[in-house]
């Protein structure tokens, strides 16, 4: 599928809602910043993940683990180099971290998942000129969408409920199929001393999709009018959390 033009990412739209000004100067001035460790090792856990599932719509059968944990290494070691390590961390122990929660998510939910797509590209023409685009990770054969995360601390139980990236899937997802999707999954990898799997079951009504459409709307309208503005109050908002902490004080 071709890149439409002007569009919005749900990540993008999380950007903006948590802090306009991160959004200003990852999207409109373009300034990109090397990923932290926790994006490297969700990376590597995806991949594993993406390539048993592409295979398995075909073979109906999960790949030996061995191989599954081989690619994730690999995609580890190929952002590794490019990651912003803290003074603290042990590259190492991080990949580590990210093999063994590649191990928990292929023998604890793949064996559950019988995918039917797999990170399919998906666009939906919005009134405004934009579109909002994106990728479904996991449509299973039950109806459900599904979207792993990897988190270092247990997930509220209403994460699936108030996901904004789950609501645009589901859009796309009926406007691609014409019906509506079962439900949707968000599988949460907690990397707890003892490692575990969270999945959240949740669904999505027509007023979920109206609401959300109404927040597109209204933050494309801001970013067509310029309104950036920083955002203290959001959780990330610190020198530690934030690659753009001191251009944004120095601007605002």
């Amino acid at each position: 599928m071709a890149l439409p033009k002007p569009y919005v990412s749900p990540s993008q739209l999380n950007m903006y809602l948590r802090c306009p000004a991160q959004y200003k100067y990852r999207y409109i001035d373009n300034i990109i910043l090397p990923p932290r460790s926790a994006i490297t090792k969700g990376r590597a856990v995806h991949k594993g993940q993406e390539h048993n599932y592409r295979q398995k719509v075909e073979t109906f059968q999960d790949l030996k683990l061995s191989e599954i944990q081989e690619v994730a290494a690999a995609e580890f070691e190929t952002f590794a180099e490019e990651t912003e390590w803290e003074k603290d961390e042990d590259p190492g122990k991080a990949k580590d971290e990210a093999i063994s929660l590649t191990t928990l998510y292929h023998t604890e939910v793949s064996p559950q998942v019988q995918p039917v797509l797999v990170e399919e590209a998906v666009s939906v023409p919005l009134d405004s000129g934009y579109s909002i685009y994106g990728f479904i990770d996991v449509l299973d054969n039950q109806g459900y969408i599904r979207d792993t995360k990897t988190t270092a601390r247990t997930p509220s139980a209403s994460e699936a409920d108030k996901s904004l990236q789950l609501t645009a899937y589901s859009l796309a997802y009926r406007e691609l199929m014409g019906i509506p999707e079962k439900g949707v999954i968000l599988d949460y990898l907690v990397q707890t001393k003892t490692p575990k799997v969270v999945s959240l079951k949740a669904k999505r009504t027509k007023r979920d999709i109206k609401r959300f459409l109404a927040i597109v709307g209204g933050v494309v309208e801001a970013i067509n009018n310029d309104i950036f503005y920083p955002n203290p109050g959001n959780f990330m908002c610190n020198e530690k959390n934030c690659g753009y902490w001191k251009l944004c004080h120095a601007d605002f």
